[in-house]
């Protein structure tokens, strides 16, 4: 089952040498879900190209630059939500249904 939700926390970490990012969802009926970011949505938002070019070893140090950069750009975003396998996961919504306005 889907749902939605407006991103109230997120926060860029290492695990086990990889990248991830975990968001404190605000569910809009009082309910906060922990949810992760899958990879193909963080490649979206930070293109690994742009932060590291052809190197596959990334110093730790560029923790410090991604992850206020992840907030900045996800912060109070709504998503949807789903679990697979006890653990949920959140990804940005669509543009299909976004609609332009002329002034």
């Amino acid at each position: 089952m889907a749902l939605n939700g407006k991103i109230k926390t997120i926060q860029a970490f290492l695990d086990r040498d990889k990248l991830r990012v975990a968001a404190q969802v605000n569910t809009g009926n009082g309910e906060i879900l922990k949810a992760f970011l899958p990879d193909r949505e963080l490649s979206a938002l930070l293109p690994r190209s742009i932060l590291t070019g052809k190197i596959k070893d990334v110093p730790r140090e560029l923790l410090s630059t991604i992850d206020p950069m992840i907030r900045r750009l996800a912060a109070g975003r709504n998503v949807r939500l789903w679990q697979y396998e006890q653990q949920y996961y959140f990804s940005f919504l669509s543009w299909k249904n976004v609609c332009f306005l002329s002034d």
